[in-house]
């Protein structure tokens, strides 16, 4: 699994602040990144630093092979919006950290459940339960957009097959005649008689 981490400048100030860094630096032991790589020392687990969240844009992610490590010392409206989006167009599961945040566009971002939301300092020792945890979360909730998704395409289907029998109702055939004759000209296509009224809509 590839894990993107990505440290904004005042997160970094922060670290800073409390002798760490971001990344990799000649002390080990005063490196995030290190203590990240130590924590999930996974041997199928790669672990890459991020120059810039517009460099995420160009990598093609995997929802199971791929994971994002937001760190932030306030997520703002621009954060959300990014994350947002990536979401939408290459959902992977995804940890965001930050120690100050909007509660509306907190809600926003949490609405969907793929993502995990750490408040405050993450406690490094913790952070392998938390990936997991991530990783099952993103996992339940993408199964639950998919049963949604399903139930809305069934029921679009069952609100256009309606209107395609009342159509034929007009026309003088019975409810069970309009069913019949739907389910006939969809045999006859051999097509389901749910991508017919697709069709005839």
């Amino acid at each position: 699994m590839r894990i993107f981490t990505w440290f904004d400048s005042n997160f970094c100030q922060l670290l800073e602040s409390r002798g760490l860094t971001p990344g990799n630096s000649q002390h080990p032991q005063h490196s995030l990144q290190s203590v990240l790589e130590m924590s999930v020392n996974g041997e199928h687990d790669e672990i890459i630093s991020l120059p810039s969240l517009r460099a995420l844009e160009s990598i093609s992610l995997s929802p199971t092979g791929d994971q994002l490590l937001f760190f932030t010392a306030s997520l703002t409206e621009k954060d959300i919006r990014f994350l947002l989006r990536l979401l939408r167009f290459s959902a992977i599961p995804m940890i965001v950290n930050a120690a100050d945040w909007e509660d509306e566009g907190l809600a926003r971002l949490l609405e969907c459940g793929r993502v995990t939301f750490v408040p405050g300092e993450l406690d490094h020792q913790r952070i392998l339960s938390i990936i997991q945890l991530s990783r099952l979360r993103f996992t339940l909730a993408s199964m639950q957009v998919k049963k949604v998704l399903a139930l809305e395409s069934s029921l679009e289907a069952q609100k256009l097959l309606s209107k395609a029998k009342s159509e034929l109702q007009r026309h003088g055939l019975s409810e069970s005649e309009a069913h019949k004759s739907l389910q006939k000209r969809a045999m006859e296509r051999g097509i389901s008689i749910e991508k017919l009224v697709h069709q005839l809509s």
